[in-house]
């Protein structure tokens, strides 16, 4: 993993990343790469409230699940720390109407699924801290209905499985097996 230190953030980019960004070029009609650029965009939302808020970012880790940020959030409020969770999402539903591009309507409903990583995850255990065990059994319930959704699309549609498809899936299971601490 190749570490930077920029403005008192640590720049983490690991070789999964380099991985997916290079596998997206194979794709012929640029889908994932198009959804990377979306994705860094959703990103930039989360940092950009961020620094409304004035939580101070630590760490920023680009690794083969996604984009991961740590800051110090913890001291501020409820309603702060859920419009930092929402931002990224809002900055797709933004572009989505501005370009009417529906990739990043996709990508900030993805982003909404309960599965733990994503937002839509902290979201809920930002509303029921107490409540892990649910949480937990949630996100692998959503895990496990996206997998079979998915390998059962695979199986009827007469194109196959895409690129995009599997680095979807990969994501969506990286993101529950790799340490998500930055």
């Amino acid at each position: 993993m190749l570490t930077l230190r920029i403005l008192k953030t640590d720049l983490r980019i690991g070789f999964g990343f380099l991985l997916v960004t290079a596998v997206s070029f194979l794709e012929p009609n640029g889908v994932t790469g198009t959804c990377l650029f979306f994705c860094f965009v959703h990103e930039l939302g989360h940092l950009l409230a961020m620094k409304l808020f004035g939580a101070r970012v630590t760490a920023i880790r680009f690794y083969g699940g996604g984009i991961g940020i740590s800051a110090d959030t913890e001291e501020l409020g409820k309603p702060a720390r859920l419009l930092i969770y929402l931002a990224g999402c809002l900055t797709n539903f933004a572009f989505a109407l501005i370009l009417r591009d529906p990739i990043n309507l996709v990508i900030a409903l993805f982003n909404l699924m309960p599965v733990s990583y994503f937002d839509g995850g902290m979201i809920l255990q930002l509303m029921f801290p107490n409540s892990e065990k649910l949480l937990n059994l949630v996100s692998l319930v959503t895990i496990s209905v996206i997998i079979v959704a998915f390998f059962a699309t695979a199986l009827t549609t007469p194109t196959g499985i895409s690129i995009s498809q599997l680095m979807t899936l990969f994501v969506i299971i990286a993101s529950e097996l790799i340490d998500r601490e930055v």
